[in-house]
């Protein structure tokens, strides 16, 4: 007998509608949301960070569509009215998921939607979804030796101090995201308008391998910008605190450089070393941010990524097709015998694709792929 289901899943990123915003699985999601309302037991629906894609969303200012590196409650509050005009249909399953006082509502902080830090920001969505109280903003669901998190505080371009969530600006308080936050939002929003498709196909060295004119500009900007943060940066902004000296990323590089290590670092890896006491307590172990799916089950024990449920594709270097990568969450059954577990793929049909018709005309495609997933939005 099922006493309690507990669902998780992240990676959604919804954002504005716009050429930034990577979602369109709006009625995918919500037909799976419905489908969990109706469950006769408890459902503990666990949404594990970057549900919100706040870090590339844009806000209103002067009537025109910008972005910032100064993120105040009202910057966030005004993106958070775009996300939601955009993904309505997500918020109103949502909404009536709740509704059901027997379920209950995660949103676990992740590193595109560490805005849920700020209070006004969770009052909001408690109010679009019905101000209810089984709704919770965590940076971690742990009960029935299940637990999750986002896991980028194991990837050193993406943690940010959980000592100081806040910055001090011209007599504001903004977000103290990850720098490499900070470095998207205020210098690569053009680049992702302008190659809107790009950032959707997996693996990126491929991608790079064969989109050479990508590769070109991302180099170019990168090491521009790389090198204005350490040398320019810190003394022409002095006083902003958004531009100080990258010195933990400095540090990072020059710790892999001196072990002849320049790999990046499994998040999974880095959790089970600095987490280990988590990883002896518990069964069942969700990590969401690495977009790829891993289930490593040994001795007892499942460590999980489900995948992401942006719209995403897999590029196959040799046909130079683009296949569209399924989405996934985890189930997990409490009974009356312990926990079980599966990672379940939710049916999504759409078309493999021609990276070099891609490449020829990304926004033709970003309209094809919305439309095949009947997404409608005024900002493509």
């Amino acid at each position: 007998m099922v006493e309690k289901e507990i669902i998780v899943l992240g990676d959604v990123e919804m954002g504005a509608g716009n050429l930034t915003d990577d979602f369109i699985s709006d009625n995918a999601l919500s037909e799976l949301i419905s489908e969990l309302h109706q469950r006769p037991h408890q459902v503990d629906l666990v949404l594990n960070g970057d549900i919100f894609d706040f870090l590339k969303c844009p806000y209103f200012k002067h009537n025109q569509l910008i972005y910032t590196r100064h993120v105040t409650e009202e910057v966030s509050l005004s993106k958070l009215k775009l996300i939601y005009k955009a993904h309505q249909r997500v918020f109103n399953t949502l909404r009536k998921f709740v509704k059901n006082k027997k379920h209950k509502l995660y949103f676990i902080v992740g590193n595109h939607d560490m805005d849920l830090v700020y209070k006004k920001v969770q009052k909001e969505i408690r109010d679009l979804l019905g101000n209810k109280r089984n709704i919770y903003f965590k940076m971690k669901y742990n009960a029935h030796q299940v637990y999750t998190e986002h896991g980028n505080q194991y990837d050193f371009l993406n943690r940010f101090s959980m000592r100081r969530l806040f910055l001090k600006h011209k007599g504001e308080t903004i977000l103290n995201p990850p720098w490499i936050n900070f470095s998207l939002m205020g210098k690569f929003m053009d680049l992702k308008e302008e190659h809107p498709f790009a950032e959707r196909i997996s693996p990126k060295p491929t991608l790079l391998d064969l989109h050479k004119a990508v590769t070109k500009k991302i180099t170019k900007k990168t090491i521009t910008h790389f090198l204005k943060s350490v040398f320019y940066y810190p003394l022409r902004y002095f006083f902003d605190p958004t531009y100080s000296y990258p010195r933990e990323i400095i540090n990072e590089v020059y710790r892999k450089f001196k072990k002849s290590n320049l790999d990046v670092d499994k998040i999974v890896n880095v959790f089970k070393l600095k987490k280990w006491r988590t990883v002896r307590k518990n069964k069942i172990l969700i990590l969401s941010h690495d977009h790829e799916k891993y289930i490593e089950d040994k001795d007892g024990r499942v460590i999980i990524h489900p995948g992401s449920w942006r719209d995403e594709y897999e590029l196959n270097k040799e046909t130079r097709k683009l296949t569209p990568i399924p989405k996934r969450y985890v189930q997990i059954l409490v009974g009356e015998t312990g926990l079980s577990y599966q990672v379940i793929e939710f049916p999504i049909k759409r078309s493999i694709l021609n990276l070099d018709e891609v490449i020829k005309n990304e926004i033709k495609f970003i309209k094809l792929a919305a439309k095949e997933e009947q997404f409608t939005s005024s900002l493509i």
